[in-house]
Formats: structure tokens, C-alpha cells, sequence
């Protein structure tokens, strides 16, 4: 079973070309093993544009990361990929996930 832990507030999430893309929102774990498997990223609006994501000033675009793209976790979440390599690697989420049970 997988779910999502709303996190306020979140963390900076930093590009490895040192951009700002966004913040934590939620984490992904899984319920067997308890492991993060990924992380929810709300996107500002310059660092959706890059990745294409959809937004507008009422609904932000948002973001899975898997954890295997984290490099390190302090204050900030630091990535290690550039926003231009995160839109070749990822799918977008097409919707916001809401927190609670995950299929």
C-alpha cells in the first residue's frame, strides 16, 4: 500500500544547476517498508513553464520526484538533475494527488 503525508511547510527544492523550482508538498511512502519513494513538488510558476506543466494563478502546477533524482536533503532538497533534464526523465502528474490511500 503507498500514501502521502502532507508536509506544511516545505523544503526549497533546488535544481542541481542551483535553480529554485518549487516546494515540498507531500511525501510518498510506502506502507510496507516505509520508505520514501517519492516526493510531491508544488512548482513556481517560472520552473512550470520549463518543465511544461500545466498551471494558473489558481491551481499550481505540481510534480512526483522519485527519490532516486534526490541528492541530498538538509534545509533544502537538492536534486541531481537540472530543470531541462527533469522534463526529459519525469511524467508529469496529471492531477493533484489529495493525501490518504494511493492505488
Amino acid at each position: 500500500m503507498r500514501f502521502s503525508e502532507r508536509i506544511h511547510p516545505g523544503r526549497t527544492v533546488v535544481a542541481a544547476g542551483g535553480q529554485q523550482i518549487g516546494v515540498v508538498e507531500a511525501l510518498f511512502i510506502d506502507g510496507e517498508t516505509w520508505k520514501v519513494e517519492g516526493l510531491q513538488v508544488k512548482l513556481g510558476s517560472d520552473a512550470a513553464d520549463q518543465i511544461g506543466a500545466f498551471w494558473n494563478f489558481f491551481h499550481a502546477g505540481r510534480l512526483e520526484l522519485p527519490t532516486r533524482i534526490v541528492q541530498s536533503v538538509s534545509d533544502t532538497v537538492v536534486l541531481s538533475v537540472s530543470v531541462d533534464e527533469l522534463r526529459q526523465v519525469l511524467p508529469l502528474e496529471p492531477t493533484q494527488r489529495s493525501h490518504g490511500a494511493q492505488p
